[in-house]
């Protein structure tokens, strides 16, 4: 690949994040200053990305530059339409959290990406699977899947961040019932919530895993011991300000096998901030790297 006249095809979903439009417009100008040649194609609804990117795999063009604009949650339909392809990725960061925007060292900033998009070289990352379903970021089951599963129609487009906030007080009263089994490398740990993460940051600039990246063949486990609200106040006000790990009732572990997640009743499980499964749930690596394009350095 080589970095003059590089092909953009862009997925654009519509819908993701309040200041969508005006965002997308800005990056589109941007590119226009640009030697790339773009190609956008919309989403028209769930699912819509992964059947596009199937079909652009299906092209066997090697001079492709994929781009997710949108959220986390596009990104992750395109991983999974990904499945098996080469085709490199990038992100135009449009959403509520843009998780793997800050990943990559773009953060919200429309005019890193379009820099990343025009120049940057992409590096192998590596993705996992949940019962199949792949990732890039984290899953997890517990009060953020519970939060996310509150989520109403549009509610994130509308409030943004605060749409999680109102979504967890609706959530609040399944807080008090939570009890998971985790199993890693033939141990068991009893939590009432539990992150798997592949990624550094979590919900947006918060640090989750510390010595964690994409970059990296592994998972860092965070188990949260206690149910009910105020432990979810505690530990939320923990995250906010990067002091999670520190708290006597998390527990972080770091493994490269298989992880599982079983519980009494069957429970929602996030991926990327999507609900899209439920226990019980097994986490593994996907050990076939993907090609993201991140700002170097990063």
């Amino acid at each position: 690949m080589t970095l003059s006249k590089r092909r953009l095809v862009i997925i654009h979903n519509p819908t993701s994040g309040m200041r969508n439009k005006s965002r997308f417009s800005k990056a589109l100008l941007r590119l226009a200053d640009t030697d790339c040649e773009v190609e956008i194609l919309k989403t028209m609804g769930p699912g819509h990305a992964t059947e596009m990117t199937r079909e652009l795999v299906a092209r066997n063009d090697p001079d492709i530059v994929l781009v997710a604009a949108g959220g986390d949650g596009t990104v992750l339909e395109i991983l999974n339409g990904l499945d098996g392809g080469e085709l490199p990725l990038g992100v135009i960061p449009l959403g509520t959290a843009n998780v793997l925007a800050r990943e990559i060292g773009v953060g919200a900033s429309i005019e890193k990406a379009i820099k990343v998009l025009a120049t940057a070289l992409p590096v192998p990352v590596y993705a996992a699977r949940a019962n199949e379903k792949r990732f890039l970021l984290m899953a997890g089951a517990g009060y953020d899947s519970l939060t996310v599963a509150a989520l109403r129609p549009g509610e994130k487009k509308r409030f943004s961040a605060f749409a999680y906030v109102f979504a967890a007080f609706r959530a609040a009263p399944g807080f008090r019932d939570m009890e998971l089994e985790v199993s890693v490398e033939g141990k068991h740990y009893v939590a009432a919530s539990a992150v798997i993460s592949k990624a550094r940051y979590y919900g947006g600039p918060f640090v989750i895993a510390a010595d964690g990246g994409i970059e990296k063949p592994r998972f860092d486990v965070v188990l949260l011991k206690n149910a009910g609200f105020i432990a979810a106040f505690r530990y939320g006000m923990a995250l906010l300000f990067n002091r999670l790990s520190r708290l006597p009732d998390v527990e972080t572990l770091t493994t490269d096998q298989e992880i599982s997640i079983k519980s009494s009743k069957i429970f929602p499980c996030q991926c990327d901030g999507d609900i899209c499964l439920e226990t019980p749930l097994r986490i593994s690596l996907d050990l076939t790297p993907i090609r993201i394009l991140r700002a170097t350095g990063e």
